[in-house]
């Protein structure tokens, strides 16, 4: 059924009325009409069965016939801190990071990330990396869009993280699977992944000075969106829901 994404605060009783872009969706993309069903998802675990009907003036609305909690997250909660990448690299990260069921993403700048120098420019690109969110958690069929925050310095980051901690380090030597021997990963897990030119040194003992372990993929250096991605799979393969 085609699922539509309806943030908590417009859904209220049994009526949901449709922005614009909503409604285009809906009747241009969808090619759906007055009768039909969707599911609305609130993004924060409810999904709502909803049918499309039209009020006297031509108007489209969804009415809500039932509301449902199904459990489609994973039991591991992960925060995946992604050092800024170029291009359309950071929004290819997000989006299969939602799929790969991360709860939380944070963009970090590092010592050879690429900065966004306008505040503007800044706002604007992580209200285009939340929408991405939202429409790769709709396509994935997730109840809970994951949270991406604002831009944070590495050293900030480093400050306030919670949970077990892991940095991928190309230089370094002990393998992740030995390193994932030694964690628990009952209050969630965070992944520290670098840029595109990687971590300085500096920056791998700053971070092991914060508790987190670093761990090595072996004799291939990969790229950051690779490195990032098969470890969130890696992670959810063994403490999460993924196969």
């Amino acid at each position: 059924m085609p699922r539509v994404y309806i943030p908590p605060e417009r859904i209220k009783g049994d009526q949901i009325t449709l922005q614009s872009r909503e409604m285009r969706y809906i009747l241009k993309v969808l090619r759906l009409g007055p009768g039909d069903e969707v599911t609305v998802f609130n993004g924060e675990g409810v999904e709502y069965l909803a049918e499309l009907c039209e009020n006297y003036g031509g108007g489209i609305y969804l009415v809500v016939k039932e509301e449902l909690r199904p459990e489609r997250e994973s039991p591991l909660r992960l925060t995946l801190a992604q050092g800024l990448l170029k291009g359309e690299k950071m929004k290819f990260v997000i989006q299969k990071a939602t799929e790969l069921g991360v709860a939380r993403i944070v963009p970090i700048t590092t010592s050879r990330s690429i900065p966004i120098l306008e505040e503007e420019k800044e706002t604007l690109r992580i209200q285009r990396w939340r929408r991405i969110a939202q429409e790769a958690t709709k396509q994935c069929g997730r109840t809970v869009v994951p949270q991406v925050t604002e831009i944070q310095d590495l050293g900030d980051f480093l400050a306030q993280s919670k949970g077990a901690k892991l940095i991928l380090w190309e230089e370094e030597p002990t393998p992740l699977r030995e390193v994932l021997e030694r964690i628990d990963p009952s209050p969630g897990i965070t992944l520290l992944i670098g840029p595109e030119g990687g971590f300085s040194e500096k920056e791998v003992t700053h971070a092991q000075t914060h508790g987190f372990l670093a761990a090595g993929l072996g004799r291939r250096i990969l790229r950051a969106e690779t490195a990032a991605l098969s470890v969130l799979s890696i992670l959810q393969h063994l403490f999460g829901d993924l196969g």
